[in-house]
């Protein structure tokens, strides 16, 4: 039990006892950077038009619905 405390441990976000070169610091700091940039990249145009042909083939497909007061 006392092995899966301290794996558990490991990972309670306590910055102050682990250093920098902590390995599992430089992944998320590294998996952080990424994600980021990739948030940053622009759509293609292409899948701009497919989301919107997606939108309005949908829309389409729905049948016409009443608001609660009609």
């Amino acid at each position: 039990m006392n092995e899966m405390s301290n794996m558990s441990s490991g990972y309670s976000g306590n910055r102050t006892s682990r250093g920098a070169a902590d390995p599992n610091s430089l992944i998320s700091r590294k998996l952080r950077d990424f994600y980021d940039n990739v948030r940053e990249e622009r759509i293609p145009d292409r899948f701009i038009d497919l989301l919107e042909k997606l939108d309005k083939a949908e829309k389409a497909s729905k049948p016409a619905t009443r608001s609660k007061g009609e």
